[in-house]
């Protein structure tokens, strides 16, 4: 069994290569049955081998980017400028930054979403800009609570993970509105052009940020970063939510039922997931400042 799930590097770039080359197979008409069977258990076999290989394809791209910064002139004159140098030498920069450019992107998108529904006259558009706006606001407000932390920060932190857990309480209410609408109306995002294309980039983005910031802060014990953590978690079921109804709108035909029963399955996890969030955050606050005394 350990031979099967890890074999040599060859054995997996060809599982790799056959596994996920195999579907193109999948195309011509008339495939044997039997030959169908192979190829999906091929790809399950090479989608099972790249997961088990990750931990070591991680420590080699890990040390070989130590190697590469060690000897690279270019990292080195980065290092000497002022900004370059506070980002990869202080951590709390490199927290500063990553918030900051997290609310300025959310801000971005929000401009994109209130230009897109003034031009095509869409009032989904303009409710979601209005809702990219809110979040770009709470964003702010993490940025500047972890801009002011005072020496001993812990009980400040968590004021202010209390209060976006409340914020996020709050934010909840216009979200069942709109997921309540697409549900009830059997109304969607449709997003006409491109548009969808772009608001896909954005949804795949905000969810790799999210899985990408739930791995790095798992050992952080900063409120603030785990306020920040659970925002893009909520933002991106948002984001999935809306690309889901504008996908199944665009390309799912005219299957109703089918439209009526994702869209509430969705709608539904996205809210409780939310409110879900929202409470534990405001309720382990509040625990976690009776011990450390700043309730």
């Amino acid at each position: 069994m350990r031979c099967l799930l890890f074999p040599p590097g060859w054995v997996v770039l060809a599982a790799t290569l056959l596994g996920y080359g195999g579907f193109f197979l999948l195309l011509v008409p008339r495939l044997h049955p039997a030959a169908e069977y192979a190829v999906y258990t091929l790809s399950a076999y090479a989608l099972t081998v790249d997961i088990a290989a990750l931990p070591r394809l991680k420590a080699y791209i890990k040390k070989r980017i130590v190697q590469v910064c060690e000897h690279s002139r270019i990292l080195g004159k980065i290092r000497k400028t002022t900004f370059g140098g506070a980002y990869l030498n202080n951590r709390d920069f490199r927290v500063n930054t990553g918030l900051s450019l997290g609310m300025a992107v959310n801000f971005l998108y929000t401009v994109f979403r209130a230009v897109t529904g003034i031009l095509y006259a869409s009032p989904w558009f303009i409710s979601m800009a209005v809702y990219y706006f809110l979040l770009g606001i709470l964003r702010a407000y993490l940025v500047r609570c972890y801009r002011r932390r005072p020496q001993n920060p812990l009980a400040y932190e968590y004021r202010c993970y209390q209060t976006m857990g409340k914020l996020l309480l709050l934010l909840n209410i216009p979200m069942s509105g709109m997921v309540c609408l697409v549900i009830f109306e059997n109304s969607g995002f449709v997003y006409p052009g491109l548009v969808i294309y772009l608001s896909a980039f954005y949804t795949f983005y905000m969810a790799t940020v999210s899985v990408i910031n739930l791995w790095k802060t798992r050992k952080m014990e900063s409120p603030v970063l785990a306020a920040a953590k659970f925002l893009n978690m909520v933002s991106a079921a948002m984001s999935l939510m809306g690309l889901q109804t504008a996908i199944i709108a665009r390309f799912g035909g005219d299957g109703t039922g089918f439209r009526v029963k994702m869209n509430s399955i969705t709608g539904i996890g996205v809210c409780a997931l939310a409110l879900g969030v929202a409470l534990y955050m405001t309720i382990d606050a509040r625990r976690k400042l009776r011990k450390v005394g700043g309730a």
